[in-house]
């Protein structure tokens, strides 16, 4: 296989660029480096694979083993072009949270939407917004001349217009998910769990176009691991801030998890009481390095001895809508371990389930009534090159006709204060409802 490259000169607006060229696209992304990323990254289809429990289905035609096993094998790394971004055609797609029954977890429940569908890309886009150049990459030398022509002269996407949902419902009521709080807490008191990410799921009853919403959602929210996703009858929409993991072709391994949340405030002073809070409290600090240890020892499983540290630990990020507290793991790969064996042994990401992981994820399954489905999993690409980025998905909607829904969660620890945990994952859903033109259920 041989990759051609071609590097232009010109400004063109991602969002003008994914407007004309795909928004009509049956399957198609757009991996949208919305705030403080590089490069973004758009193309559309040319194979489809789907993840379900007792197959894996690659343009209809099921093939044999688990998903992990199938990727792993799909993966083989081809000699690429000199670019300086990681993704040089390959596979774009999420992995779905019930695929931690492949990962040492149960499958407790059966989602709708496949645990995983990745769609491969032969052609692309990518855009680098600190030299405003446009690269096309593509297995067809012919497509990248067609597309070159296509980028002199295109229209304006027009106007925005919020959608207002007929119906919005969350799965658990604010009493029941209270209630659940004090279940985990029981649970921590008996020495069964650290800490337990507990979620929400809500839905609406919505005619809402996938592609207006997720311009909407971009302005709203806008996050360096953004995303769209045209998956056939469903969409899903990202503003996650948070990179689940990243593994580059020399092996060097990132992920930067995130746990301690607050609202921006409605004042300049407001705002810096808040972000100071979140800096020195206490409990985010606990949560956070709770995760920060889990993540090490995900990473440990397969990487170099003596390589995993941590050179940054909570560091207050801001967004247009919340404060979060991040910290960076960092690790380097054993070189008898393929990176989809490393994404394995850390999916879910740590910040979606509590520590420890397996006993934890197992006291989840009894208190959520259902499947997080595309939520807590992971969304990103799997490249030629060996590179593979994947954020969590978080801040995201998941549409399909005439519906649309999303999760939202936070930590408990035993000082947990069940009213203000059910207040932040309000705060949390913030982009979302707004998208929705609705309330938080019960608020």
């Amino acid at each position: 296989m041989s990759i051609a490259v071609s590097r232009l000169d010109i400004a063109v607006c991602p969002e003008v660029v994914f407007n004309a060229l795909y928004r009509d696209s049956a399957y198609a992304f757009w991996l949208d480096s919305a705030a403080g990323g590089q490069f973004s990254f758009m193309g559309e289809a040319s194979r489809v694979a789907r993840a379900w429990p007792d197959r894996v289905e690659v343009d209809s035609h099921v093939v044999g083993g688990g998903f992990f096993d199938w990727l792993a094998g799909e993966l083989s790394v081809v000699e690429v072009p000199d670019v300086p971004f990681g993704f040089t055609l390959g596979w774009v797609g999420y992995l779905g949270y019930e695929l931690k029954a492949e990962c040492g977890g149960s499958r407790a429940f059966s989602s709708p939407d496949p645990d995983a569908v990745l769609m491969y890309v032969g052609s692309a886009i990518v855009f680098d917004h600190v030299t405003s150049a446009v690269y096309l990459i593509s297995e067809d030398s012919s497509w990248i001349t067609q597309t070159s022509a296509l980028l002199e002269d295109l229209p304006s996407p027009g106007l925005v217009v919020p959608a207002q949902a007929s119906s919005v419902r969350a799965r658990h009521s604010r009493a029941e998910y209270m209630a659940m709080i004090e279940h985990c807490q029981d649970a921590i008191r008996r020495g069964e769990s650290y800490e337990v990410c507990l979620t929400n799921m809500v839905s609406a009853e919505v005619d809402l176009d996938p592609w207006q919403a997720y311009r909407l959602l971009r302005r709203q929210s806008p996050a360096p691991y953004g995303a769209y996703l045209r998956l056939g009858d469903m969409a899903v929409l990202s503003s996650s801030p948070e990179r689940f993991l990243r593994i580059q072709a020399d092996r060097k391994v990132e992920s930067r998890p995130i746990k301690g949340t607050r609202p921006r405030g409605r004042t300049a002073e407001e705002d810096t009481e808040l972000l100071k809070d979140l800096a020195t409290n206490e409990k985010d600090r606990a949560e956070n390095l709770m995760i920060v240890d889990l993540v090490r020892n995900d990473l440990s499983r397969c990487a170099v001895v003596g390589s995993v540290r941590v050179p940054a630990i909570f560091e207050v990020e801001t967004y247009a809508t919340v404060h979060q507290l991040v910290s960076t793991v960092q690790a380097r790969l054993r070189p008898e371990v393929s990176p989809v064996r490393c994404v394995q042994a850390a999916f879910p990401g740590g910040s979606m389930t509590g520590a420890p992981k397996i006993r934890t994820m197992e006291i989840i399954d009894a208190l959520e009534r259902g499947p997080r489905g595309v939520y807590s999993g992971a969304l990103g690409y799997f490249s030629l090159s060996g590179d593979i980025d994947l954020s969590i998905v978080i801040r995201t909607l998941v549409v399909r006709p005439g519906a649309a829904a999303f999760g939202v969660g936070g930590a408990i620890i035993d000082p947990s204060e069940p009213g203000a945990e059910f207040e932040e994952t309000v705060v949390k859903a913030t982009a979302m409802l707004s998208v929705l033109g609705a309330g938080f259920p019960e608020r």
